[in-house]
């Protein structure tokens, strides 16, 4: 049941712009959440099954998950760390 994984190019450059660390944190959660995306991420708000938070480390990201289409979209990336 794996999903692919999309960025929207202004994700991605803030994606780009992380540290070496929380770009591997945020990478590896994602790999999870791509394998099941409700078991390996959090609800965002209301558990409606399609707004997720990811978290690892100092990077947290939201998803929008497409069930329908087996698709992942990152919509935003945080990172509380330092740079």
């Amino acid at each position: 049941m794996t999903y692919r994984l999309h960025f929207p190019g202004d994700v991605f450059d803030t994606y780009k712009q992380l540290p070496g660390l929380a770009r591997r944190d945020l990478a590896l959660a994602l790999v999870d959440a791509q394998e099941d995306p409700l078991v390996n991420s959090e609800p965002y708000g209301q558990d409606d099954g399609i707004i997720r938070t990811v978290a690892q480390g100092h990077v947290t990201a939201v998803l929008l998950l497409g069930h329908d289409t087996r698709t992942i979209t990152v919509l935003t990336i945080a990172y509380a760390g330092t740079t």
